[in-house]
């Protein structure tokens, strides 16, 4: 494209036309790679010991590369994070269209939040961001909004499935906004500790204690 301005010689305006070279788009197969390189990296090396370098290996291309499209880490982190929870609606998605009752619905998104660190097809766990994101959501605006974004879009799928319930009669009429707040505080909660390690809790004890606690709220 062609860039047209003015400046001043002395006392006269020229006319200063330059070449711009138009700036080279992100491809979506690229875009994935960068995400997914920083979702594996800050996975294996935690957030402080993540260095873009690190990134830019795992993806055989250079720092400045990265930096081009992606000016921060936080900005890194912020769409490593909505691409990686798309991801989890897309498969959630799929499960909850195979089944028909709202209590079933609800067993698949606890089911679907509890980690699993070492899953089967190598696939690396959101909680292993999530941390992560948590951190340094409290010194970036950006990242803070979206983490607001993806937090509010999740209580809004449960309550939406509680609502069902009610309608439909499997569940006692009660406030699903609240109920959403303290079931998705919960699963917060009890994930970081199965991440932690912690033995009194695992991901399958995780799921019990989630499921118990919605009988006793809903029925």
């Amino acid at each position: 494209m062609t860039v047209q301005g003015t400046y001043s010689a002395g006392e006269t305006q020229v006319c200063h036309h330059q070449r711009v070279s138009p700036r080279p788009k992100l491809t979506e197969s690229r875009r994935r790679d960068i995400l997914e390189a920083t979702i594996s990296a800050i996975a294996e090396r935690g957030l402080c010991d993540t260095r873009i370098a690190d990134i830019a290996e795992i993806i055989g291309a250079s720092p400045a590369l990265v930096l081009y499209y992606f000016p921060s880490k936080a900005a890194l982190l912020t769409d490593a994070l909505i691409y990686q929870d798309q991801l989890f609606y897309d498969k959630v998605g799929d499960e909850l269209r195979t089944v028909t009752s709202a209590e079933d619905k609800l067993i698949i998104l606890i089911e679907a939040t509890c980690p699993t660190p070492t899953s089967a097809d190598g696939a690396i766990d959101s909680w292993q961001i999530w941390p992560a994101t948590w951190e340094m959501a409290r010194h970036d605006p950006t990242l803070a909004a979206a983490r607001a974004r993806l937090d509010e879009a999740w209580r809004s799928q449960i309550a939406s499935i509680v609502d069902e319930g009610i309608e439909s009669g499997e569940f006692r009429h009660v406030e699903s906004a609240d109920f959403a707040i303290q079931l998705s505080a919960m699963l917060d909660g009890m994930a970081i500790e199965v991440m932690l390690g912690d033995p009194t809790i695992s991901s399958a004890r995780m799921s019990e204690l989630a499921r118990g606690f919605s009988r006793a709220f809903l029925k």
